[in-house]
């Protein structure tokens, strides 16, 4: 049953009863937000669209991207606002709220996460809702019918009477008011203001007044709702080295309706700790992550990360127990989506011919790789060998360090890789029973080019193998790694070592 009795006066002097209308452009986006100490503090305000459900209990939301459900915390202006459409209905909403942990009081603590509305944007019980497609604004009205679209510098005109399709000649801001005019004969103004179309019992954010040839129309207007969560949203992972050696593996997947979960998986015990929660965008390159179940009970969480288009970065990893290796998550979903202004680039790879001989000379972030590695595995130095290259792997313009390690055995020696990051490098990955020469290929996989080893010796068939870099690492024993195809995808760049039998290599001290 509508309640339209119920609206209060306060309610009544917002809304303006008119026909809808088209609004004016979004207000300049507002500066990114400087980076932080910490995340606890940060809660800003999320654009969100879906669909709004009402019961005695409370009121819940279910986002367009999913079927994830929400509790709303609903103030009383907000229910004065909603007693506008039938009890226990459906109502498509597009708003401006704030995403905080449920309480752990029924019903909250059912649910994920509670959201809490700051602004009203639009509001229909009947429509397009989540599949409505307007291009830039869009304003209509009543008594007597009348719809305007702008779209490409044209404003589209639907009145009783037929169409027409004006050229916008002048639009401007005339005091707070959006305006349009398609010389003498059409003019459209928008003004932010609470209306409603009674006919349709919808709610907008900006009232519409339309002058046409002589003719003034009211009305009620909207403009697009994008959210811009597709280039943060997806699947992501790294491998990460541990004590034991066997490493751990960190998967996060964010979900575009908001969800998000985290699972740390330590291969040694094979076990994995699976922790829920939510997320939301601070920027087009920056979001904040809240975790807040963990094994069914309730937990409090907050990281915040930096997205470089490639990697997912983790800022103060120290904060969240992450020690100074950090976590930095390769997007898993798909090819590396560019961010606006991003800090790395990535080139269309073509080589020189070329034999790299490995180094035994002393060379500092070499030799902080290393030690860094070794401390990470808990292992002693023990005059351990190793020759070195320096090469870029993945086409970001800054080399990667690969060294060649005397950990050897009839089937060869060991690789370590170490990524190029700002300040250092990052273990990436091990790699045994390698001979030299072996080969960079011409072929990449996730950016990284493939590597071509001569496998031999061992118990190994020999042959020559592919390695590709499957987003986490370059795999370890390549004696099992398929047949590189023939032709062989070669480049043309040789990576050579002298033996460590005949004396060569640096000790590691």
């Amino acid at each position: 049953m509508r309640l339209l009795t119920s609206l209060s006066m306060l309610v009544l002097t917002n809304i303006t009863l008119l026909a809808c209308s088209q609004s004016p452009p979004p207000p300049p986006a507002e500066p990114a937000p400087k980076p932080m100490a910490s995340v606890a503090k940060l809660n800003p305000i999320t654009e969100i669209k879906g669909t709004l459900n009402t019961s005695q209990q409370g009121a819940t939301f279910t986002p367009c991207q999913g079927e994830r459900q929400y509790w709303l915390e609903l103030s009383t202006n907000d229910r004065q606002l909603l007693s506008r459409f039938a009890d226990n209905s459906s109502v498509y909403v597009e708003f401006r709220g704030r995403f905080s942990n449920v309480s752990k009081q029924a019903p909250q603590a059912d649910y994920l996460a509670k959201i809490s509305p700051q602004d009203w944007l639009y509001m229909a019980s009947e429509g397009h809702g989540c599949k409505a497609n307007i291009a830039e604004l869009s304003a209509q009205g009543n008594e007597p019918g009348w719809r305007i679209d702008i779209e490409e510098g044209k404003l589209l005109l639907s009145t009783m009477s037929g169409s027409a399709t004006k050229t916008i000649t002048r639009s401007g801001i005339d005091n707070g008011t959006h305006f349009w005019e398609a010389g003498s004969e059409l003019q459209l103004t928008v003004t932010k203001q609470q209306c409603l179309d009674s006919m349709a019992d919808t709610i907008y954010s900006y009232q519409a007044q339309l002058n046409y040839k002589g003719k003034s129309y009211q009305g009620c207007a909207r403009r697009p709702f994008a959210q811009q969560l597709e280039q943060l949203t997806g699947y992501y992972q790294v491998k990460l080295p541990t004590a034991s050696g066997s490493g751990r593996v960190v998967n996060l997947s964010l979900n575009g309706d908001f969800s998000a979960e985290l699972q740390n998986t330590y291969l040694e015990q094979d076990k994995s700790f699976v922790e829920k929660g939510y997320w939301y965008p601070i920027s087009h390159s920056s979001l904040a992550l809240t975790l807040s179940q963990s094994s069914k009970k309730q937990v409090k969480s907050d990281m915040l990360f930096d997205w470089d288009g490639r990697l997912l970065h983790l800022r103060n990893p120290e904060q969240q127990q992450q020690g100074s290796v950090g976590l930095s998550m390769m997007k898993m979903d798909g090819p590396a989506v560019t961010a606006a202004n991003p800090p790395k680039t990535y080139q269309q790879r073509s080589f020189e011919p070329a034999t790299l001989l490995a180094s035994s000379d002393y060379d500092p972030a070499v030799e902080a790789a290393l030690k860094q590695y070794f401390k990470l595995h808990r292992t002693e130095l023990n005059g351990t060998k190793y020759q070195w290259w320096k090469f870029d792997l993945n086409g970001d313009g800054k080399d990667e360090i690969i060294t060649y390690v005397d950990w050897c055995g009839s089937g060869g020696c060991s690789l370590l890789v170490f990524e190029a990051n700002d300040h250092n490098h990052r273990f990436l990955s091990k790699t045994t029973l390698v001979h030299t020469p072996f080969y960079l290929a011409s072929s990449s996989n996730a950016r990284w080019q493939d590597l071509l080893i001569e496998v031999s010796g061992g118990g190994a068939t020999p042959g020559l193998r592919l390695l590709r870099f499957d987003g986490l690492s370059y795999p370890l024993n390549p004696s099992v790694q398929p047949n590189a195809p023939s032709p062989a995808p070669v480049s043309g760049i040789t990576f050579y070592a002298e033996s460590f039998g005949k004396g060569a290599g640096r000790a590691l001290n």
